[in-house]
Formats: C-alpha cells, sequence, structure tokens
C-alpha cells in the first residue's frame, strides 16, 4: 500500500510571467521565421532568405535576453 505525503510533494513549477514569458514568446517567433524562412529558400525564393536571416537574429536577440535572465529562484 502507497502512502503519499502531500508535504513532500514537489509543488508544480508556476507559469512564466512577465519577461520569462515574453522571451519565451519571441523564440517561438524566431524558429518559426527561420523554419518558415527555409522552407521557402529551398524553392529559390529571396523572400525566404530574408525571413532565414529574420529568424536567425531573432533567435540570436532572445536566446541571449533569456540567458541574461538568470538561474531560477529555487
Amino acid at each position: 500500500m502507497a502512502l503519499i505525503i502531500m508535504s513532500d510533494a514537489t509543488p508544480e513549477p508556476a507559469p512564466p510571467v512577465g519577461l520569462e514569458r515574453r522571451a519565451r514568446t519571441a523564440i517561438l517567433v524566431g524558429a518559426t521565421l527561420l523554419l518558415v524562412g527555409i522552407a521557402l529558400a529551398v524553392t529559390s525564393d529571396d523572400y525566404g532568405r530574408w525571413l532565414t536571416v529574420a529568424g536567425i537574429l531573432v533567435l540570436f536577440a532572445t536566446l541571449h535576453r533569456f540567458g541574461r535572465l538568470g538561474a531560477d529562484a529555487s
């Protein structure tokens, strides 16, 4: 018979808020731009190349920013 003690259970992490939520959203946007740009660039589309470059720049900037947010408080 298993006994679960509620006080020993680890609490669920809180959803991201503030700067962390914006950084995660920007990473998602940058990754989407990158993938769409690559898909369009395969067909020799200049627009796709620019989307790829924009996606890389957004990812670079937001990953740098996300890394600067620091470690979790736990």
